[in-house]
């Protein structure tokens, strides 16, 4: 946000000379503010839209102080430091909480806009060049302004469907882990540990969120295979075996066919993750770098920590035979350059590994 705001600065030209121009002639603001606020909240508590966010006096008083101090002390001054840009997220946010339609928001701006013309133009009417010059510092500023305001409670908005679309994907990811007797903390360490290897071999925080958001799906398909065949403690029988396979498909069927990325990614993760680097895995018998790269990082994370995990058909490694494992199958299970990767930051993979324990284990992993 931070950043965009710089942008935004250096698009509308706000310059040492915008802000030496609002300060020039402030004194005009100071002498009318109160005016320009009350004719804004006449109108905002008139009409049918907004008039029920200020049915309380002293809820519109205080509104109306503190959208008078903000001004006043930020942006008619041109005071675009930290603090104002700290001040006008928790506006936005605000607004989003308290559920005003931003619509509204932005007319409201330019209601203040109009009256202001109107008072700058009786206050500098003799002086055609300093009145356009302070109008348009004017409105660079309060369309900044505006604009900063509203990207902040739409990423609020987006912020909390973002949360709510996780929970409900670990939710649906849980299903799936818990129908294969496991806790719930293996879609945890799996995804994070998927998370630091992203960004171990120079992914971006984007990519790398993708991958923590999307890989808790990988076994989703598990969903669809029968108990008998899920949980059962010892060998798999042929016909067992192959509809055992089938869930990477089944993970594919349930996770959709869409085009919001991180979705994509999951649906790629939920087919890939048993793919073998040597092209004999399953279900496609893909092999390389044919197999998408967030299918080769979700095995190698995933068979790790199912390795370091007690299963119905076997007790957990240790985190050297685990370890051992990965470079044994180096080339032939697994991509070569991630196995070498994820050994080389153990270290942080064994943080994860401990913060997400499960709540029975004995904590015995100590890797040096």
């Amino acid at each position: 946000m931070d950043y965009k705001f710089e942008q935004w600065k250096t698009y509308l030209a706000i310059d040492d000379h915008t802000i030496s121009t609002l300060q020039q002639n402030y004194w005009i603001i100071e002498q009318h503010i109160d005016e320009i606020v009350d004719k804004l909240y006449d109108k905002l508590t008139s009409f049918e839209g907004t008039k029920l966010f200020y049915e309380q006096p002293e809820a519109m008083m205080r509104a109306k102080q503190h959208q008078k101090r903000y001004w006043k002390e930020y942006v008619f001054k041109g005071n675009l430091d930290q603090s104002y840009i700290d001040t006008s997220k928790r506006i936005g946010r605000t607004h989003h909480k308290i559920g005003v339609d931003m619509h509204f928001y932005t007319g409201a701006y330019n209601i203040m806009m109009r009256h202001l013309v109107r008072k700058v133009r009786e206050a500098l009417g003799d002086d055609i060049e300093q009145e356009f010059q302070y109008l348009s510092a004017l409105n660079k500023v309060i369309f900044m302004d505006m604009g900063l305001t509203t990207s902040v409670y739409y990423n609020s908005v987006a912020s909390n469907l973002e949360k709510l679309a996780t929970e409900l994907n670990m939710a649906l990811a849980r299903a799936g882990e818990f129908r294969d007797n496991e806790t719930g903390q293996h879609i945890h360490r799996m995804s994070r540990m998927s998370a630091e290897l992203a960004k171990c071999i120079g992914k971006d925080s984007q990519w790398c969120n993708m991958i923590l958001l999307a890989s808790p799906l990988h076994d989703v398909g598990k969903i669809g295979i029968p108990d008998n065949v899920l949980l059962k403690p010892g060998k798999l029988t042929e016909q067992e075996w192959v509809c055992m396979k089938s869930h990477p498909q089944i993970g594919g069927e349930i996770v959709p066919q869409n085009n919001t990325e991180v979705i994509q990614m999951a649906r790629r993760i939920a087919l890939t993750h048993h793919e073998r680097w040597d092209g004999t895995g399953y279900p496609l018998g893909l092999s390389g770098e044919a197999i998408p790269l967030e299918g080769r990082i979700a095995a190698v994370c995933d068979v790790f920590d199912a390795l370091l995990s007690v299963r119905p058909y076997k007790a957990a490694w240790s985190v050297e035979d685990a370890a051992n494992y990965l470079k044994q199958n180096s080339g032939q299970h697994f991509d070569p350059e991630l196995v070498e990767i994820f050994l080389a930051n153990l270290p942080r993979m064994m943080e994860i590994q401990h913060q997400f324990k499960d709540a029975d284990e004995v904590d015995e992993f100590n890797f040096a």
